[in-house]
């Protein structure tokens, strides 16, 4: 079983962590979801929705680990420079990371997706300026992954980001399967 950690800090957009963990969900016999924060306890996501979450430690991750975006991604970059590093070692000890959106800064301000791709995103260009030197954010896709590590341009997106995930890791025969099954046609596996 792979263990799918949601990393959420406060403003989170709630679509971009709840819709990965509805199709992990649909086959739980494959995937143990675990929400997580900095220091653990109460989250309020950007719609209002609040999450109990489990405090991060770097030593406890495996398996794939999931940035969702929002507008909370920007305090969390001003704020958390201790954060920051937490984070940095929990994504080095995942074998995947996925990002939506914006989520992708968080990781860039690392040095972690240095000479990488990143699918872009709608955001303030200045503001993405400050966290992009010497990674390669491409245009018009919605998704693309690059070693371990799979981004997306929106949060519709990161369905079809969740489902690649799934048939590279388990078959893509299971990943149009849970497509099929949530009613989800634009799946995009390729």
């Amino acid at each position: 079983m792979m263990v799918v950690n949601i990393f959420l800090f406060d403003d989170f957009e709630v679509m971009d962590a709840f819709g990965p963990a509805e199709i992990f969900g649909q086959v739980s016999e494959r995937f143990y979801i675990r929400y997580i924060s900095l220091r653990g306890g109460l989250i309020t996501g950007k719609q209002g929705i609040k999450v109990w979450t489990e405090p991060l430690n770097p030593a406890e991750i495996e398996d794939i680990f999931l940035i969702p975006g929002g507008k909370g991604v920007k305090t969390f970059l001003h704020t958390e420079e201790e954060g920051q590093k937490l984070l940095k070692q929990a994504v080095e000890e995942a074998d995947f990371c996925l990002m939506v959106q914006n989520a992708s800064a968080m990781l860039a301000r690392t040095g972690l997706l240095f000479h990488r791709q990143v699918c872009d995103y709608t955001y303030s260009e200045n503001w993405k300026r400050m966290f992009t030197v010497g990674i390669d954010y491409i245009n018009g896709e919605k998704w693309i992954s690059d070693g371990k590590y799979y981004s997306c341009s929106s949060t519709m997106a990161a369905l079809d980001m969740t489902l690649a995930l799934i048939s590279d890791t388990l078959d893509i025969d299971i990943a149009e399967k849970i497509a099929e099954d949530i009613g989800y046609s634009s799946c995009c596996l390729e």
